[in-house]
């Protein structure tokens, strides 16, 4: 007995034999080996095998001299117990650990883990495009799949199997094994590039599971929306048109159409409730959303309406970034031949200043002095026409192309309280 092998007195092993060798078929449960290591076990198994096969051909062509055939050495390490047998039983008592894989040797016929019958139905693809089983699974068990989960990578992940799975079911129905949706992102972190590649493998897939109307109705929505000129502006107002759409089809399935009154109320409700919640994030929201582009989050330049912020608010008289013209004290435009109206807060009544040339705007305001200011004070305006309306004036502004995106700013620049007429 090898003395590494010594075994306790008045005891046995069921793993190591009486000279100290480990006893066939049992070895793998108590010696462990490593992949590395089988895998060379098995390499100078299979180079044993072809000297000794050739021995064997040149002893049948009446050669002299061929050596013996080598022993096999290393089967007690590449043998297991099959399932379902015992190993030895020592006087402890004690058994060996059953193991549940069957012989790994070398083209043995019953332990193929990769049959040429099922091998041969399939084929390399250096771009896989087809969609998992487990998406199906999730449609056929009335789950909305999230757009996200057809993302190129979401979709490797679910044929890698690299996805968790849980129980689907609710009162007494059998309960399924499915795609955990929650480890995917969330829709709303798509942007609208990422959301277009995402509905485009979704009504791929959505070919291959529905008849051809509704197909087609799907096809005809997402068409409506890529059709709409100012989808930039309502993209988030369509995805969530768009989730409630897939989510009450996989609950109940219908065609959509989208000339039906029901369809075009629900999209109206969409973009009024995206609008309200735009107005309802402060003064200097933006109104139309942000630019997002995967889970990073850009916002867009602002309105004028809304350019409150120090960074894009730019002063029409001295020209300098940060503040409104109203607040600005420069009494010198910041450009020769610039025109504003300055307002004289020294004197007792309001009065103001401008120059000859009219205001690049077509518009009507009314201006709204304070209580002990007269007509006279406004002899300055007498330049451009303009009537008495009670106690307020009403002076229109000409030009022949009025920019209206500054129309914000021209009205900014008056130092009193002014209504659009």
């Amino acid at each position: 007995m090898a003395p590494g092998n010594a075994g306790i007195s008045g005891q046995s092993s069921p793993f190591i034999g009486p000279n100290g060798a480990p006893i066939p078929g049992v070895a793998k449960g108590s010696i462990v080996l490593s992949p590395d290591t089988i895998d060379v076990f098995r390499r100078m198994e299979a180079a044993r095998e072809r000297r000794n096969d050739r021995k064997a051909e040149r002893r049948a062509g009446g050669e002299k001299g061929v050596s013996d055939d080598e022993p096999d050495e290393l089967a007690p390490f590449l043998m297991v117990v099959p399932s379902g047998e015992k190993s030895g039983r020592g006087k402890t008592g004690d058994t060996a650990v059953h193991q549940e894989h069957v012989s790994s040797l070398p083209y043995s016929s019953n332990t193929l883990l990769f049959e040429d019958s099922v091998a041969e139905k399939n084929s390399f693809k250096a771009h896989d495009d087809s969609i998992p089983a487990a998406v199906f699974s999730l449609a056929k068990n009335g789950i909305s799949p999230p757009l996200t989960l057809f993302l190129p990578g979401s979709l490797e992940r679910i044929r890698a199997g690299s996805v968790k799975t849980v129980k689907h079911g609710t009162g007494e129905t059998t309960k399924v094994t499915v795609v955990d949706v929650s480890e995917f992102p969330d829709e709303e972190t798509l942007d609208q590039a990422s959301f277009q590649t995402c509905y485009n493998t979704f009504l791929t897939f959505l070919q291959g599971a529905s008849g051809p109307r509704v197909y087609g109705g799907f096809t005809e929505h997402y068409n409506r929306m890529l059709n709409d000129p100012g989808l930039p502006i309502w993209f988030v107002a369509y995805q969530q048109f768009d989730k409630k759409i897939r989510a009450q089809f996989f609950t109940k399935p219908y065609i959509i159409d989208v000339r039906d009154p029901e369809y075009r109320d629900a999209l109206q409700a969409a973009k009024s409730s995206f609008l309200m919640a735009s107005g309802d994030q402060g003064e200097d929201s933006d109104p139309f959303g942000v630019v997002r582009s995967g889970t990073e989050r850009q916002e867009r330049r602002k309105p004028y309406e809304r350019d409150e912020g120090p960074h894009w608010v730019l002063c029409f008289r001295c020209g300098r970034m940060g503040h409104n013209a109203v607040r600005c004290s420069e009494a010198n435009p910041s450009k020769h031949g610039r025109n504003f109206v300055i307002p004289q807060a020294a004197r007792a009544s309001s009065a103001f200043t401008i120059t000859g040339r009219s205001a690049c705007a077509s518009i009507v305001v009314l201006v709204t002095p304070p209580a002990t200011t007269t007509l006279s004070t406004y002899a300055p305006f007498a330049a451009i026409p303009f009537t008495v309306r009670s106690t307020a004036f009403a002076i229109k502004l000409r030009c022949r192309r009025p920019p209206l995106q500054l129309i914000p700013r021209l009205l900014s620049v008056l130092a009193f309280p002014v209504l659009l007429s």
